[in-house]
């Protein structure tokens, strides 16, 4: 654990049982070496880029990635096994190991899904733990991918409210102190960041002042809540510029959700996590 994120464990204790979560899942992964994927001809993406299709849906980019993200994912959960587990969590992972170990075309079938962000109709009943696993398997396999990606893509050519790369939708912003900065989206699931406009929601492209509001919370002066009367959504908005990984990373302030709760705003962001 970073002493970053030690230091805030410290001040939201009730945030420990997700960061320890977090932890066991980077270490199940740690030291995983995935297959190689080719790299896509930039080339050939560019039209359905322009369009406003996410990476992972564009079909010029050809990835091909679902079989070595799958074998990555069966290797993460077995590993996962041999950590500290409750017993719910401990019998999912056995539910999941069962299910991936029968075939190539079930570990194909669970990443499929994962992307498609579908929470309906799992190919295998512990959903909620294939989410998370899925995700972190599919980044991993990518990581190459994505890196070149960023540097690719035009930041101001983008400009949506959803992930350049698996189109969910972002729970978390950045807006750097000063002012001078582009707002940063992040997204909970591949956890990508992208630019977007300063005022404006990202859920329903809402960009009356009139309709949009700032929720500040005094208990937590790093954060407020972006919030938009004409769609009733809200964003986590980190108002910081250190510690990005951690304050984007959508756990770290699962309890701002609790609180956008309280003030009957609905979460329209991706999230991992369940309330």
């Amino acid at each position: 654990m970073s002493a970053a994120q030690q230091q805030w464990i410290e001040g939201h204790p009730y945030l420990e049982k997700v960061a320890e979560f977090q932890r066991t899942i980077n270490k199940a992964f740690a030291g995983l070496t995935p297959g190689t994927v080719c790299m896509p001809d930039w080339n050939r993406i560019v039209e359905q880029y322009e369009d406003g299709v996410p990476l992972l849906e564009n079909t010029g980019a050809a990835l091909n990635h679902q079989s070595v993200a799958g074998t990555l994912l069966l290797s993460a959960t077995e590993r996962l096994l041999q950590g500290q587990l409750p017993e719910a969590v401990c019998k999912a992972a056995k539910q999941l190991i069962e299910y991936l170990k029968a075939s190539e075309e079930n570990r194909k079938a669970a990443i499929n899904w994962v992307q498609s962000g579908n929470p309906e109709k799992p190919p295998v009943a512990v959903g909620g733990l294939l989410r998370v696993l899925g995700w972190m398997a599919i980044t991993r396999t990518l990581a190459p991918v994505l890196s070149m990606y960023a540097e690719w893509r035009n930041e101001d050519h983008w400009m949506r409210g959803y992930c350049p790369v698996c189109g969910s939708l972002p729970p978390v912003a950045q807006i750097a102190p000063g002012g001078t900065q582009p707002r940063m989206l992040a997204c909970g699931c591949c956890h990508s960041s992208w630019r977007y406009k300063r005022i404006g929601c990202p859920f329903c492209e809402n960009d009356d002042p009139e309709q949009l509001a700032i929720f500040n919370i005094e208990q937590e002066p790093l954060f407020r809540l972006d919030t938009c009367h004409e769609c009733n959504g809200y964003l986590k908005t980190y108002l910081g510029e250190g510690d990005i990984e951690l304050h984007l990373s959508d756990w770290s302030s699962l309890h701002l959700d609790a609180l956008a709760q309280q003030q009957h705003l609905v979460r329209k962001g991706c999230s991992l996590f369940e309330l």
